[in-house]
This record gives structure tokens, C-alpha cells and sequence, in this order.
């Protein structure tokens, strides 16, 4: 089960990575603090990569950008997975919005 500050990598078609904090996730998506806007949108596809613990290895995932969010802490990325590598997230609670 993923600790609180999770750091996620979600890399767009074009290449460029967004980085930036899990808020939440869960079997169906995740909930990703981003520091800045990040060039994808809405309806996009993506990769993502999250490190559950400093020094552990990397899960991989495949998901859509349901929405972006601005807020004063940054910018809130929710995705809904479409293809992860393993079950990491299954335990972890949702995200509340």
C-alpha cells in the first residue's frame, strides 16, 4: 500500500512529463498533485509511473485524463487507469472530491 506523498511521472503522447505528488488512488484512477499545469487535457491518454517509496521500484500504468482541476496548492490531474501492471493500487482508498 502506497504512504502519503507517492511521487507520480505522467508522460503525455508527445513525450513531456508532468511530475508531481499521488493524492489518492485506487483500483479505478488516481488523484495527482501537479505543481504546474501540465500540457496534456481532459480525454487525453497517458503513462504513468509511481514510486510508492523512495529507493522501491517504479508501477506502471496506462490511463485517461478525466479532468484537471486548478487549485491554490496547484493543479489536481484525475485519471482513470485503463491498463495497470499489477494490483498496487487496489488497497489504497479513493480520493473524495
Amino acid at each position: 500500500m502506497p504512504e502519503q506523498g507517492a511521487r507520480a511521472w505522467i508522460e503525455d503522447g508527445t513525450g513531456r512529463i508532468a511530475r508531481g505528488h499521488v493524492d489518492s488512488a485506487s483500483a479505478q484512477g488516481a488523484c495527482v498533485l501537479l505543481s504546474e499545469r501540465p500540457a496534456f487535457g481532459e480525454g487525453d491518454e497517458v503513462a504513468v509511473r509511481v514510486c510508492f517509496r523512495s529507493g522501491s521500484p517504479t508501477v506502471g500504468a496506462t490511463a485517461r485524463v478525466r479532468g484537471i482541476r486548478a487549485t491554490g496548492e496547484g493543479f489536481f490531474c484525475d485519471l482513470q487507469w485503463t491498463a495497470t501492471a499489477n494490483s498496487a493500487f487496489e488497497d489504497w482508498p479513493a480520493h473524495a472530491a
